[in-house]
């Protein structure tokens, strides 16, 4: 993960950045996710698992638009951060995923994944 900050890419789809980086195949998966929430902007951890939770259902539901793109061989580590400061509904979340998940595809396309 440490990898994903020091020289991965960004993309943003308010209210998710997702950085992300190229890493040597662990598994079978295209991707390794991580999701993260500020403590800072939601102090209960209810409201932040709730958060997570919408941003595990948005990628699972989209994560196909970044997947097909990614060549066998590669894994891309992927950490999504939350950035908004008001509970999510369900459907800002998937807005901001699908937003974010095409910046993400043209950023690999660009750098030649």
């Amino acid at each position: 993960m440490d990898r994903v900050f020091a020289d991965g890419g960004t993309a943003k789809g308010f209210p998710i950045v997702a950085r992300f980086a190229s890493t040597p195949p662990e598994g079978h998966a295209p991707t390794r996710v991580a999701f993260t929430v500020s403590k800072r902007r939601f102090k209960r951890a209810v409201d932040r698992n709730r958060v997570k939770r919408l941003m595990r259902e948005a990628w699972r539901h989209h994560r196909q638009i970044i997947e097909n793109d990614i060549p066998s061989g590669v894994q891309w580590a992927v950490v999504l951060i939350f950035v908004g400061s008001d509970l999510p509904s369900a459907q800002q979340v998937e807005r901001g995923m699908v937003k974010m998940l095409n910046r993400m595809s043209a950023a690999t396309t660009n750098q030649g994944a």
